[in-house]
């Protein structure tokens, strides 16, 4: 009798909890006398009795409208929003969160705060068909602004939209993702565009990242129109944009669309590894198709990492992908263009643009009628681009394209949109975590090592659906096992180590940059490696070349620290510069060397040069070999690697 006795008393305290906490404080606010005499009171109890017999606060829509994740014993969402949540403990219950929701449909309207019924659409339309809700017996509402919002954005079909990485943007560097919501418009630059991203003021430096890895930032969702993300992505940023077309139904995109509007000023606390843009963005996908289970594939697997490609790819496995769309940025079809132009007519272009000739000079001068086409087509990306950066008003902007336009209609069918599709989009690239392992010999004893790193690409890497020359990796752990000392040794940490290998040409002058910090063993005075602390940052400018690839030139500066170091730390400058070149499609070169002189702290030099090899065997297997040679306060150290790379 005891054990049966404890559940049922259990259960008459949660009743009545449930009943002065949640319902009491609607019904009260119901019309007429005696709240427990009104017919909606005796519905509203109805519902909610209902609600618990279907257990509807354990279903899986529920969960994902209200961005459910377990949570240790329990459950939490995701929304950190107060505003998102009717129930005190709505956060993490579920159950409460459901009553205080169906309680909310019956509340009285108010001038300064939208209705539940229109407020949470989705939920509302979720629970209506789940309970054969009769709206006849619920206060009349009319939700003027969702159905202005609705008839706005006509909402047909779904478009997910993947800006590629930019190597040059700390902030852009992973890429990004959004939806496009189309409507029976044919040009879907009118479409709308719904976006999840980070509130800040800041786009780089340590703060910044340490903030966004840490959740310090805010995330919210906006819509817009999708032809200012493809002038911000496009046209301003240099990025390529991809576009997958769902196969959702009409019905489908509007339960998306009500999940959206539910998420309207709603934050939740944005973090760059994991609830980040992409992350985020696939629960609007859910809520279109409950059965999708995009989020599991994360939360229930090894990845505790969420980078856009990564959800592009499981977006794709899911079968919901049916087309997709390559939309080159104004950048690629500049270089394009230029690729396609000799070097003199390229100088010719560019003269156009910089009004030192005119469109109408070049028709007249003594040159091929394809080589005319090359100019023209190319001044006039080039007269768009320096619009899209506003270093053209738009006065002069329009002057100077429609002049490039009437003279180039004279020539035939432009080639500025014959850009050819990348081979392998972003998503068919390696995987973004590496497990490594390998053996070698540094000066005098074999090592055995080993590597993992969660993510994301590093300048060996096969460049397939990544961009070349750009490295950013978080975490980079190598250990050793030297068999001649039979010890084994933390070799590295790299917590940050970001690489932008941005190459300049005549139009394109962007600067290149890294910056990496952690612990590695060190050679110093003594002959001996210990382990320092490391930050190391460097600016400089990169060039490519057919033959040589890409090489640049550097400054580092270079701050180290530790107990074996003369007054604990060193500082030091000095140049650093390197090639990298891929040979062919599964071969890569890179040769680096750099020269730094420390002045401040315990004075040394330190000389390095290091050649690598990385030979791809298939998208996610890859071999590499470096060899390097370096000269420390008079002691030399040479190291030879062979190792094995798996992508997971």
């Amino acid at each position: 009798m005891y054990f049966v006795f404890i559940p049922a008393v259990y259960r008459t305290l949660r009743s009545v909890y449930l009943f002065f906490v949640v319902l009491l404080p609607v019904l009260c606010c119901l019309p007429g006398a005696d709240a427990f005499a009104d017919d909606r009171s005796d519905y509203l109890a109805a519902l909610v009795q209902s609600a618990r017999e279907k257990r509807l606060d354990g279903e899986r829509t529920w969960k994902i409208l209200l961005h459910y994740e377990k949570a240790g014993s329990g459950v939490e969402s995701l929304v950190d929003d107060t505003k998102f949540f009717l129930a005190p403990d709505g956060k993490k219950n579920p159950r409460t969160e459901l009553e205080a929701t169906i309680a909310g449909f019956f509340q009285q309207e108010t001038g300064d705060v939208e209705h539940p019924q229109c407020r949470f659409i989705a939920r509302y339309a979720w629970l209506k068909e789940q309970l054969s809700i009769d709206e006849a017996r619920l206060l009349r509402v009319e939700c003027a602004k969702w159905k202005e919002a609705l008839a706005s954005m006509k909402p047909k079909s779904a478009v997910l939209v993947f800006p590629a990485a930019h190597g040059n943007g700390p902030s852009s560097m992973f890429g990004h993702t959004l939806l496009r919501i189309d409507s029976d418009k044919r040009n879907e630059l009118l479409s709308h565009a719904v976006s999840y991203a980070a509130y800040t003021e800041q786009s780089g430096g340590l703060a910044y990242a340490f903030r966004g890895i840490f959740g310090y930032f805010k995330g919210y969702f906006s819509i817009l129109p999708y032809y200012e993300k493809v002038t911000e992505y496009n046209n301003i940023d240099h990025r390529d944009i991809w576009e997958y077309d769902l196969n959702f139904s009409e019905h489908e995109v509007l339960r998306m669309v009500m999940h959206m509007w539910e998420l309207k000023d709603i934050y939740s606390d944005y973090y760059f590894f994991d609830e980040n843009c992409s992350y985020d963005l696939l629960y609007l996908l859910e809520a279109a198709r409950p059965s999708l289970e995009l989020t599991d594939e994360f939360r229930n697997g090894l990845k505790s990492w969420v980078i856009p490609t990564d959800t592009v790819r499981v977006i794709k496995e899911s079968g919901i992908v049916t087309k997709i769309n390559y939309r080159p940025s104004q950048a690629t079809r500049i270089l394009f263009l230029a690729s396609q132009t000799e070097s003199a007519y390229q100088d010719v272009a560019a003269d156009v643009v910089k009004q030192k000739t005119s469109p109408q000079a070049v028709l007249k001068a003594n040159i091929a009628p394809e080589k005319k086409k090359q100019i023209l087509d190319l001044a006039a990306e080039l007269i768009q681009y320096r619009f899209s950066r506003k270093e053209l008003g738009k006065e002069d902007y329009q002057k100077q394209f429609l002049a490039a336009l009437n003279a180039r209609s004279t020539l035939g069918v432009s080639t500025a949109d014959a850009v050819p599709v990348p081979t392998t989009p972003p998503e068919q690239g390696h995987l973004p975590g590496k497990f490594s392992v390998g053996a070698g010999y540094r000066t005098d004893s074999y090592f055995m090592e080993i590597i993992w790193r969660p993510a994301y690409h590093d300048l060996m890497d096969p460049d397939d659906g990544y961009v070349e020359g750009a490295q950013i990796n978080f975490f980079d752990l190598r250990g050793r096992y030297y068999f001649k000392e039979e010890q084994a040794r933390l070799h590295s940490l790299r917590l940050i180590d970001i690489f932008s290998l941005a190459t300049r040409d005549k139009f394109f002058r962007p600067v290149s940059w890294k910056v990496n910090t952690g612990l590695e063993q060190e050679v110093l005075s003594d002959g001996e490696e210990h382990l320092i602390g490391r930050l190391n940052v460097g600016v400089g400018v990169a060039y490519s070349s057919r033959f040589l690839g890409a090489s640049y030139l550097m400054l580092d500066a270079d701050l180290i620290a530790g107990g074996a170091l003369a007054d604990n730390f060193s500082f030091g400058v000095g140049p650093s510069a390197g090639i990298l070149k891929n040979v062919n499609d599964f071969w890569k070169i890179s040769l680096s060397a750099r020269s730094l002189f420390y002045s401040l702290g315990e004075n040394r030099r330190s000389i390095k040069a290091t050649l690598g090899q990385n030979f791809k065997i298939t998208t996610n297997n890859s071999i590499t070999l470096s060899l390097s040679r370096e000269k420390t306060s008079g002691h030399y150290q040479s190291d030879v690697l062979l190792g094995w790379n798996f992508y997971y």
